[in-house]
């Protein structure tokens, strides 16, 4: 059933007051387009397009992370503190990882090679997100 008629969009949550801050790096780093801007239930939401894959940034309301009935979703609460990590496919990582640190995201882990001879790194975004940054090879993969 699955096919070209789904489309897929992520919800990312966020320490409510860093939606902003978090889409504008995903703006200078991933060259983000944000498509869409609302408050709902007292949270901000940002939609945002990363080539074919929808984001929407979401505020995390600490009332309700409060409350006993309400299991998640959750914002971090420390950088990598996820059960997802996203996987870009990129041209040069070395100039992602720069764009990243430069618009206040942190390196993961050292910058390698993984067991395709690709450069790889692994990033943390402003909101503790994971980002593993795969380089593109010569064939395109």
């Amino acid at each position: 059933m699955m096919g070209k008629d789904f489309s897929l969009t992520l919800s990312l949550f966020v320490a409510q007051g860093l939606e902003r801050r978090t889409a504008d790096f995903y703006t200078a780093v991933f060259g983000a387009v944000e498509t869409n801007c609302y408050e709902m239930l007292r949270l901000t939401m940002i939609e945002m397009q990363i080539g074919p894959m929808g984001i929407v940034i979401c505020g995390s309301d600490p009332v309700r992370e409060a409350a006993p009935s309400y299991v998640g979703p959750f914002h971090p609460k420390a950088p990598g503190t996820v059960s997802s990590i996203f996987q870009l496919t990129v041209p040069d990582v070395r100039s992602l990882v720069k764009a990243a640190l430069e618009a206040g995201g942190t390196m993961r882990d050292k910058l390698q090679l993984d067991m395709q001879d690709r450069l790889v790194a692994s990033i943390f975004d402003p909101a503790g997100h994971v980002w593993v940054l795969i380089e593109r090879g010569e064939d395109g993969e």
